[in-house]
């Protein structure tokens, strides 16, 4: 097997997966949030973060999901 790279299947799996889904778990949480159609604030609060933060994830998944507002990331992510 000289010259060649083996993986592990368990970390094969992980990495298909990965390219799969490009949001982290707590943007996956923000997106399901935002999918009840409820405010920046009621997200923040439910998942015990700051607006801002709420913000940023937001502005991370519109970025990675290649959209511009919560209803295209929404629609994206279940079209996924």
């Amino acid at each position: 097997m000289a010259g060649k790279t083996i993986y592990a299947p368990e970390l094969v799996v992980n990495m298909i997966s990965a390219d799969s889904n490009p949001l982290t778990s707590r943007e996956l949480a923000v997106l399901k949030e935002a999918d009840k159609g409820v405010s920046t604030k009621e997200i923040a609060s439910s998942l015990f973060l700051s607006d801002g933060t709420v913000r940023n994830y937001l502005s991370a998944i519109f970025s990675k999901l290649g959209v511009h507002n919560r209803i295209e990331a929404v629609k994206v992510s279940k079209q996924n």
